[in-house]
């Protein structure tokens, strides 16, 4: 599954648009946030010609959400879900299979 450039610049945006929506909230509890390194991101190391990204004065918390919806991850109901489906479907074939061998011979005689 490859995972185009433009899905992780979005991704890489929304992750920076999180991390300054956090800053401020921890601004406004009263803790100072955590100063970015001098170092420069690996992004950059890479060949990247994309300057970084301020992080917005005023962010709203709509704007920061994460479309959860797509990257949500999977229930374990959903997996037992799946599971027993998986199951089913194997046991129905196996029938199928037998009823073919055995059973179709005396019904075509």
């Amino acid at each position: 599954m490859a995972i185009s450039l433009e899905e992780l610049k979005k991704q890489r945006d929304q992750i920076r648009k999180h991390l300054a929506w956090l800053d401020t909230k921890i601004a406004e509890l009263g803790e100072k946030p955590d100063e970015p390194s001098d170092e420069p991101a690996a992004e950059d190391e890479q060949g990247g010609s994309e300057a970084p990204l301020e992080p917005p004065a005023e962010a709203s918390h709509e704007e920061d959400s994460i479309d959860a919806g797509r990257y949500q991850v999977e229930s374990t109901d959903e997996v037992l879900r799946a599971k027993v489906g998986c199951f089913l479907l194997f046991v129905l074939g196996i029938v199928l299979v037998f009823f073919l061998i055995f059973g179709l011979p005396h019904y075509i005689m």
